[in-house]
């Protein structure tokens, strides 16, 4: 009989491990002693770490990174510019901002020396205080010494001719005035009551009572009163006959109207109404229409009604029928106290 045989196959694995291990062992001991293969080995090493470096480098944002280095040593270099700065035209010793440049101004914050000064154009100066000589030799000083000198003589006079009038004003105000011994072109200011005639113009504000006025030229009276050319205008300093009256909008002129007629009217757009005790009793419209509330023409008056008048009148009275109808009655006439006869019209 024959028998059966085993087999274990994590042994024959184990074995297998060992032999394969021990082969590559020899192998790679012959390998590193071979200088082409390690040769080889290190070049294909540099190959793939430099691709693959590149690789990377390329998916950075180099510039950003470049930027910010750069902008990270300028602060650096200002910051030790600002505190170390140096140059042969320039020594900076001060602890502040001291000058600022700009496109159209420079400002120094505090004093300037400088052993010559040109300014080109204008100069603008707050307070000048000269502790030195002054050149007077050249135009702008003549000019200034003259105005200074101008200035000064005009104040002076100022001064000297208010002082002397302060003081002739104490002398009237303590001793009176003589107008009897004033003149004006050999004429005496003052002869007695009357002034001299020398005196042309005057600035009068309110005078006595005149007992003659004589004007030559226009006049005006208190914005109201006004002649011009021969003509009197109230309210207007344009009247447009010999006497022209204004009353707001309203308008009554007075004057000739032609050859040996006189005109009492208006010269405008507008009604006329004549009445008395502020009642009108005429008026004239526009277009020349005159309505007469009451008439008497003589002993005679003249009036309407709608029926026959059942008052007293006088004899020959007529009152107009103002409502007349088919009896064709046309008016009434007075024959005497409440006597009323019938006018009628024409068949």
């Amino acid at each position: 009989m024959t028998s059966a045989i085993t087999i274990d196959p994590a042994l024959i694995q184990s074995l297998v491990e060992q032999a394969v291990e021990k082969n590559i062992s020899s192998t790679v001991e012959n390998l590193c002693q071979d200088e082409s293969w390690l040769s080889r080995i290190e070049h294909m090493i540099n190959q793939t770490v430099t691709q693959e470096t590149v690789a990377r480098i390329g998916s950075i944002d180099i510039g950003t990174i470049i930027r910010q280095r750069v902008d990270d040593n300028m602060k650096t270099i200002k910051q030790q510019l600002l505190e170390n700065f140096a140059s042969t035209g320039i020594n900076d010793q001060a602890t502040a901002c001291q000058l600022t440049v700009m496109d159209d101004t420079t400002v120094v914050e505090n004093r300037l020396t400088a052993a010559d000064l040109t300014v080109v154009n204008g100069a603008r100066i707050n307070d000048l205080s000269v502790t030195g000589s002054v050149n007077i030799d050249n135009p702008a000083w003549t000019t200034l010494a003259e105005n200074i000198s101008n200035t000064t003589l005009e104040k002076l006079s100022e001064k000297w001719q208010t002082e002397l009038v302060q003081q002739v004003a104490e002398q009237i105000r303590e001793k009176g005035i003589e107008f009897d011994t004033v003149t004006i072109g050999g004429d005496y200011v003052v002869a007695g009551n009357t002034l001299s005639k020398a005196i042309t113009e005057s600035n009068l504000r309110s005078v006595g009572v005149l007992n003659q006025l004589s004007v030559d030229g226009e006049t005006h009276l208190n914005n109201t009163v006004s002649v011009v050319n021969g003509r009197l205008g109230v309210n207007t300093n344009s009247p447009e006959s010999a006497l022209s009256i204004w009353d707001e909008e309203v308008s009554v002129i007075v004057g000739k109207h032609k050859a040996k007629q006189a005109y009492i009217g208006t010269a405008r757009d507008q009604t006329l109404s004549l009445g008395v005790n502020r009642t009108p009793y005429l008026d004239i419209d526009n277009t020349g229409l005159t309505i007469v509330k009451k008439l008497q023409v003589g002993v005679h008056k003249f009036s309407h009604a709608t029926q026959l008048p059942g008052w007293s009148g006088t004899k020959g009275d007529i009152v107009f029928n103002a409502n007349p109808g088919t009896d064709r009655v046309f008016a009434w006439v007075c024959t005497g106290s409440y006597n009323w006869q019938v006018i009628r019209g024409a068949e």
